[in-house]
């Protein structure tokens, strides 16, 4: 009663309802386009439609065996055509997206396993920067497009505080994650045929590129050609100081991996991880720059992360394929510090293949 006597009081819960409502409006895709910039969340989209896929084709009774892969932006470049003419028998189905974190993995590992999901082999990715726990610039591309809210709150207690406001404050309000800009609004609403529809047919030409390459494809301005060396440097040094400076191992990003590779074998599909390959000079860093590893304690990544993740495979017996300490791996072209230049992608697909084939013998026997 004292409530609606003093109807003031619901002014608040009003303001904020109405402003979630708009915040709502403001994300239609033909109304968004004309602030939003980026097109990583496509990849994140597509993914739920390269499920249903998936589970079409692998219900077919003459297929090829699928190989599904789970990376980052390192990982989105492969070419169905070039597998199935140098690997017949083989197609990927792509599930890596930009800024792929194991709890995103593991978030489709669980679809994966409550379905009965069952491709032939599943590939997951080790990112040495995602095992940081204190870096400069945090990667926040699975919260803000791609857990869903039940997984957070299944796994709230392995998620920090600074994790759960990221996701309150940009997944149940995404002005906050695009930030429009009236200036950039107005610019787009005058120039329809030169920014609007041009940024508008990059999303749709995406979107279908994604679908023909069953969730691989280049997102325009991610990668561009192979960068010098001068350049490769610089791009190296701020790689590191950005996402590896200072380094703290977190175990909880490898109990997420760890969860998933055990519901691959529950499922009964064979796997493993791979460490994709990174530019010299960044690798360099990695191996010999002392940092911050612990409080007062200094020393280098590699020398803080590669033993913890070599004991980790050699415990539970899952192939771990490093690209990075693998002689006969020699493309070295780089778009920047930490992806390779798309002229490498059949390199890396016959390392992924040729690994692939070894595990599948080994396990054989």
């Amino acid at each position: 009663m004292d409530l609606i006597r003093n109807r003031y009081l619901l002014v608040p819960f009003l303001v904020v309802f109405l402003t979630f409502c708009l915040d709502k409006l403001l994300v239609l895709e033909n109304v968004h386009t004309y602030f939003s910039k980026s097109l990583s969340d496509i990849n994140y989209i597509q993914k739920n439609e390269l499920y249903e896929d998936l589970k079409e084709y692998l219900n077919l009774k003459d297929r090829d065996k699928v190989i599904v892969y789970f990376g980052n932006s390192r990982a989105l470049l492969f070419d169905n055509e070039y597998i199935h003419k140098k690997y017949p028998g083989w197609v990927m189905f792509n599930f890596s997206v930009p800024g792929g974190k194991p709890d995103y993995v593991l978030q489709w590992m669980e679809q994966f396993a409550k379905d009965e999901v069952k491709p032939d082999f599943f590939l997951f990715d080790h990112s040495v920067e995602m095992f940081n726990s204190a870096a400069t610039l945090k990667v926040d591309e699975t919260l803000t497009n791609g857990l869903n809210v039940s997984f957070v709150l299944k796994h709230f207690s392995r998620f920090s505080t600074d994790d759960i406001s990221t996701l309150i404050a940009k997944r149940m309000f995404r002005a906050y994650q695009y930030r429009p800009k009236l200036e950039v609004i107005i610019t787009r609403a005058k120039n329809k045929d030169t920014l609007l529809y041009p940024y508008r047919s990059l999303r749709d030409n995406l979107m279908a590129n994604l679908k023909k390459g069953k969730g691989s494809a280049m997102t325009p301005g991610t990668h561009q050609a192979v960068l010098p060396p001068e350049l490769l440097k610089k791009s190296a040094i701020g790689d590191f100081h950005s996402y590896l400076v200072p380094f703290r191992f977190s175990d909880n990003i490898l109990s997420f991996t760890d969860q998933s590779l055990q519901l691959a074998k529950q499922l009964n599909v064979p796997s493993a991880v791979i460490w994709v390959r990174l530019s010299l000079p960044y690798m360099d860093h990695i191996r010999n720059l002392k940092v911050s590893v612990a409080e007062n304690k200094e020393g280098t990544v590699y020398e803080d992360w590669y033993p913890r993740i070599v004991e980790y495979h050699k415990q539970n017996g899952i192939p771990f394929w490093n690209m990075n300490d693998d002689p006969t791996y020699t493309c070295n072209e780089f778009s920047d510090a930490g992806h390779m230049s798309p002229s490498c992608y059949n390199d890396y697909t016959d390392y992924i293949f040729k690994n692939l084939n070894q595990s599948l013998v080994m396990g054989a026997r």
